[in-house]
């Protein structure tokens, strides 16, 4: 469904969320107020529930997200992020191997370069890094510094590229 609305792929995210949102809300409420109680010789209060509007607006909203999520996709696979060479695709995908480097560098630096452990019996036992912490603890600033770069070219893209849905 085509809906003639032109949104730059960070107002999209945020309508996306805020459908979303509004969705659980008509869900919730649905859950709670789609019976009424009342007892023997009452009148039946009056319901503000009705089905066929709940359900018309859940599918409106599931449209409307499906409609802005493929043209966000499409976008996503054109515009280039710049100051490097890939689309916001691209980018996100990299983006997330970033972060799991950066994490595992993390992991590298939080050890001494030399430790030493008598053991048990009395042994003096050594450990020591088969790298340089000093220089991956280099690696990883670096490395923060371009997540940092890439983070703030995806939003630069998303902010500035449009599309219609």
């Amino acid at each position: 469904m085509k809906y003639g609305i032109t949104i730059c792929c960070a107002e999209a995210m945020k309508t996306i969320k805020d459908l979303e949102e509004e969705k659980r809300l008509l869900v919730f409420g649905e859950d709670n107020r789609s019976t009424i109680s009342y007892r023997e010789g009452e009148a039946k209060p009056a319901a503000e529930y009705d089905y066929i509007k709940t359900r018309e607006r859940i599918k409106e909203i599931d449209e409307q997200i499906r409609a802005i999520r493929f043209a966000l996709t499409v976008s996503n696979c054109s515009v280039q992020v710049e100051g490097f060479d890939m689309t916001v695709a691209e980018a996100l995908v990299y983006l997330a191997q970033l972060k799991n480097e950066y994490a595992q560098l993390d992991s590298l630096t939080s050890r001494s370069q030399l430790t030493r452990r008598i053991t048990p019996t009395g042994v003096i036992e050594y450990t020591e890094c088969l790298y340089d912490v000093k220089s991956v603890e280099a690696a990883q600033r670096e490395l923060n510094r371009t997540i940092g770069r890439l983070q703030v070219a995806i939003d630069r893209a998303n902010l500035l590229s449009g599309f219609t849905y």
